[in-house]
């Protein structure tokens, strides 16, 4: 479950989280703007529960901050690391293979100077620490027009959001059932997709069958995320084309070998000259 809850020095935000973990069992959670300079054991289990380990990176003065938590009788955590606008740890679930794979929780800076540095903090973490991956929380961006409701864009900040994804060969997970998870709540609104999970493909292979959705929620001006890790089969997935492929070596070689292979289709309708 990742959810930015805009404080939980605000004893009602606790309370609705807690509320909401007890509700869903999440086994992996993700807290963005706890705007907690320490967490204790004590205030940890008021919103968490007993059966969560944590760890934490403390506010800035009343502002940021970021919690990972995780049900130690599923997950079992090493690599844990801090940066400026991060959380980092492995994971591998408890009696399962050795399939180690990296979550890394994000409070992206709202002030564009810091933008930059958020992002190269980001791609540090990914190009030291190869093997998949899943990066999860409020990124303060949008690299898509179609993830705000008006016009009033950042195509600077945008552009260089897409380079980053680019150069790390990330894909966004598709959110279900909704198109933005931030709102300011003012009689014409402004909606903002600025919640996001980003994962690579090795990350896919250990989890093909995953599904995205947003929880209801009465405290906050985010929607929590919920990420089931094996989700019901549907619908097959839908294709997508990402604008990294072409940079790959082999990837020229690869399309001219297909684009020459003969269909076994016999139907002609099926068959596109």
């Amino acid at each position: 479950m990742v959810w930015n809850v805009r404080g939980l020095n605000d004893v009602a935000r606790r309370s609705v989280l807690r509320n909401l973990i007890i509700a869903q069992r999440p086994s992996l959670i993700c807290i963005q703007e706890t705007k907690l300079s320490a967490i204790c054991n004590a205030t940890a289990i008021e919103f968490l529960g007993p059966a969560y380990d944590y760890v934490y990176l403390p506010a800035v003065g009343v502002a940021r901050g970021i919690a990972l938590a995780w049900d130690r009788e599923v997950w079992e955590t090493s690599e844990i690391s801090m940066g400026r606008f991060c959380v980092l740890a492995g994971l591998q679930r408890l009696g399962a293979l050795p399939n180690l794979w990296r979550f890394v929780g994000v409070y992206g800076p709202q002030q564009d100077e810091e933008k930059m540095e958020f992002l190269s903090e980001l791609s540090q973490l990914m190009i030291s620490s190869p093997g998949p991956w899943l990066a999860a929380g409020d990124f303060n961006m949008i690299y898509r027009a179609c993830d705000k409701n008006n016009d009033q864009l950042n195509r600077r900040t945008m552009r260089r959001f897409r380079a980053f994804l680019d150069h790390t060969h990330l894909v966004e997970i598709e959110l279900c059932g909704r198109n933005f998870t931030w709102s300011n709540r003012r009689q014409n609104p402004t909606l903002v997709h600025l919640d996001r999970l980003f994962v690579n493909a090795e990350w896919l292979d250990l989890f093909p069958a995953h599904s995205l959705k947003a929880l209801s929620y009465d405290c906050s001006d985010h929607c929590p995320l919920l990420l089931l890790l094996n989700a019901p089969s549907g619908l097959l997935p839908r294709f997508r084309f990402e604008t990294f492929w072409p940079k790959v070596p082999g990837y020229d070689e690869v399309v001219a070998s297909a684009w020459a292979t003969v269909p076994p289709a016999s139907d002609a309708f099926r068959l596109l000259d």
